[in-house]
């Protein structure tokens, strides 16, 4: 059997595969070519070649940017289950960390890139050293992005993931981060007193933490906010040079607060536990590089599990006396 027996694929450079596929994606030439590692002149002619192969426009121009044709619509469809399937088929089972560079793209919150992705790269270096690692933010485009391909897993605190394979991965709790001198004495705070103050909140996605603003929105509340800001170092120090209050993950305010010298109070008990989770596109299922990958994000996960839990209540410096 040879491709004259498959005359559509005959007549098609497969070296445009790449090119269409970043294309289809995209939907733009410059970032198109930087996905392929080509000039824009060079994926500017590619694309004037699969126009011609396909005899069909693909991407046209609308409002100032590129949409897909229905005919690129169906192409792209075809090209995010064939291409995973055909990377398979090349490498086989022969998928070796010591020898691999392959790319491994995550989705994740500003949260888990602290606290979960360090312990993961030290895995990955140690048994894979030739491998590369992407990191990119929870937003509104991972859902996108892991039908394109373009992102591999999702690290997220949410388990609303019924379109996805998808298993716990790790639990937190939540805490207040306030200054030193913060007039709240107590080891927990209350749902009353914790509405008296002003916040800095840590926009994870859209606009706010969700689990505080549906725990708060459920019994008619609201908070007041001072500060928005997707760092979540920003707010600890937001809080720590004023009288906001900053609710975080323990794990979290725990490796920050050395720097800002804060205490931590135990949050209302209204307040629901963080629960993160691991999903991933159902065609990576059985692809041997991803299951590596998210093998090492379960092992990273475990070790974090074991690392000894924050106190809330104490102060960083009686914190690190109780740990000595």
């Amino acid at each position: 059997m040879t491709l004259m027996q498959f005359p559509h694929i005959a007549k098609l450079d497969l070296k445009l595969i790449e090119p269409l596929f970043a294309l289809l994606n995209e939907r733009h030439v410059t970032r198109a070519a930087q996905r392929c590692n080509m000039s824009q002149s060079a994926m500017s002619r590619a694309f004037e070649r699969l126009r011609a192969a396909f005899d069909d426009e693909l991407l046209v121009r609308s409002d100032g940017r590129y949409e897909r044709t229905i005919r690129g619509d169906h192409l792209l469809a075809e090209l995010q289950e064939l291409l995973p399937r055909l990377d398979a088929v090349i490498r086989g089972d022969a998928f070796d960390p010591a020898t691999t560079h392959e790319w491994f793209r995550i989705a994740t919150t500003d949260y888990a890139a602290a606290i979960l992705i360090p312990l993961l790269l030290a895995r990955v270096e140690r048994a894979a050293p030739g491998a590369h690692v992407e990191i990119t933010p929870w937003n509104n485009a991972v859902a996108e992005n892991m039908e394109s391909g373009r992102t591999h897993v999702a690290i997220i605190g949410t388990d609303n993931l019924k379109t996805y394979n998808s298993e716990p991965l790790f639990s937190d709790e939540f805490v207040c981060v306030v200054a030193r001198d913060h007039p709240l004495r107590s080891d927990r705070v209350t749902l009353k007193q914790y509405l008296a103050f002003r916040h800095a909140v840590v926009t994870v996605n859209d606009g706010g933490q969700l689990w505080i603003e549906n725990a708060l929105a459920s019994r008619g509340l609201e908070r007041t906010v001072a500060l928005r800001t997707p760092y979540q170092l920003s707010a600890v120090m937001a809080a720590a040079r004023s009288t906001m209050v900053c609710t975080s993950a323990r794990r979290l305010a725990m490796d920050f607060a050395p720097l800002a010298d804060v205490r931590l109070v135990r949050a209302p008990r209204e307040f629901p536990k963080i629960a993160y989770h691991m999903a991933w596109h159902s065609r990576l299922r059985d692809d041997a590089a991803q299951k590596w990958i998210r093998q090492q994000v379960r092992l990273a996960a475990n070790d974090l599990e074991r690392k000894m839990p924050g106190q809330p209540g104490l102060t960083v410096r009686e914190e690190r006396s109780a740990r000595r």
